[in-house]
């Protein structure tokens, strides 16, 4: 496995997150600003949620996307190539953890009080 690849490979998932951050709140206030919270499209859903949730599946999609691709590299020779593709794994399952566990509150909490 190359550096760049191993680079890429332990950060991404929580670039993905961080990510998932920047643009989740920013379309948050973006909607607050809007009144998006008081516009509701389908059985009680405002466009506010809609919009957050559809970003949230998006990056949770990116997110699990890292994560099968480093559960799929193949086993490589030598204890450092395999320990470096090792922590890349766990990081990228702790990063869509991380991902779920963040924006939870956008299924719990209401937007806009």
């Amino acid at each position: 496995m190359t550096g760049g690849r191993t680079a890429v490979l332990i950060a991404g998932g929580f670039s993905v997150w961080a990510v998932a951050f920047v643009v989740l709140y920013g379309a948050l206030s973006v909607g607050c600003a809007l009144n998006w919270h008081e516009r509701t499209l389908v059985a009680g859903l405002t466009l506010q949620q809609a919009q957050l949730f559809g970003l949230f599946g998006l990056h949770l999609a990116a997110g699990a996307g890292v994560l099968a691709w480093a559960w799929r590299l193949p086993a490589p020779e030598g204890a450092t190539a395999a320990f470096t593709l090792a922590v890349g794994r766990w990081a990228s399952l702790a990063a869509v953890g991380a991902t779920v566990f963040t924006f939870l509150g956008l299924f719990l909490l209401p937007t806009c009080t």
